[in-house]
C-alpha cells in the first residue's frame, strides 16, 4: 500500500538492505554500477530522437556528417553528435534517461524472459551522483510489471540508474553521463533487443572497456 507522500509502487528499502549483495558496488559507482561480469551478453539501448514526430535512429542522424556510429571511439553521450549539421532542431537524445516507449518495450523483452515474468522481484537505486550531499543510495524494490509505474510516479530525481532482477538474471544501467541504457543478461535476452525493430539497440563495448581501450 502506498502513501500520498510516496505513491511509487517500488518501495524504499531499509539501508541495512544489502541489495543482493550489490550495495557497497553501488554506492562506490557515482554514475550508476557497470557490472565487469556475470552475464552472458549485453547491449545497449540508445535513447530517442525525435525530428518532430518521427523518431530517427542514432545513424540516421550520423549520416549527415558522412558518420557512423561504429566508427565512434568514445562512449554514448552528447559528443557523438558533436559537429553533426542539423542536431541543434532535433529533439534528444536525452541524458540519463531512457524514453517512456523504449522502457516499456525492454520491460516487455524482460517480462518474456523471466520464469516469473511480471511478478520477477526488483531491485533499483539512484546513482550516487544523484543523491542529496551526505546522503545515503536511495534504493527500492518491487515488481518488474510496475516499472512503468514507478517511471510515471517521478519519486526520484530520474528513473533508477541501476535495477536488477533480485535473482541476478539481469541488470539495467543508465549511467547519468551517457545517453543510452546498458543492459546486462543471457544471451537469448540480449538477442530478443537487438532484434526488436522498435527499439535503436547496438552491440558496444562496455564502459570500463570503451576506457580501457
Amino acid at each position: 500500500m502506498t502513501s500520498p507522500a510516496d505513491p511509487a509502487p517500488w518501495r524504499p528499502v531499509a539501508e541495512d538492505d544489502a541489495l543482493d549483495g550489490l550495495r557497497a558496488a553501488l554506492a562506490e559507482a557515482g554514475c550508476g554500477f557497470e557490472p565487469r561480469g556475470g552475464y552472458e551478453d549485453h547491449c545497449w539501448i540508445l535513447h530517442a530522437i525525435h525530428d518532430g514526430p518521427v523518431r530517427l535512429r542514432w545513424d540516421e542522424v550520423l549520416s549527415r556528417a558522412g558518420r557512423s556510429l561504429e566508427a565512434w571511439p568514445g562512449t554514448l553521450s552528447y559528443l557523438v553528435f558533436e559537429d553533426v549539421p542539423g542536431t541543434e532542431h532535433l529533439e534528444g537524445p536525452d541524458p540519463a534517461e531512457l524514453d517512456r516507449a523504449s522502457l516499456a518495450r525492454l520491460v516487455e523483452h524482460l517480462i518474456r524472459g523471466g520464469p516469473r515474468g511480471a511478478d520477477t522481484p526488483c531491485g533499483s537505486a539512484q546513482a550516487g551522483a544523484a543523491t542529496p550531499l551526505g546522503g545515503s543510495t536511495v534504493a527500492r524494490r518491487g515488481r518488474l510489471g510496475d516499472a512503468l509505474a514507478h517511471h510515471d510516479a517521478g519519486p526520484d530525481f530520474h528513473f533508477p540508474a541501476t535495477w536488477w532482477a533480485a535473482d541476478g538474471g539481469w541488470l539495467v544501467l543508465t549511467d547519468l553521463d551517457l545517453s543510452a541504457t546498458e543492459v546486462f543478461g543471457d544471451a537469448a535476452l540480449i538477442a530478443g533487443i537487438l532484434a526488436d525493430p522498435e527499439l535503436d539497440a547496438v552491440r558496444r563495448p562496455t564502459i570500463a572497456e570503451t576506457f580501457a581501450g
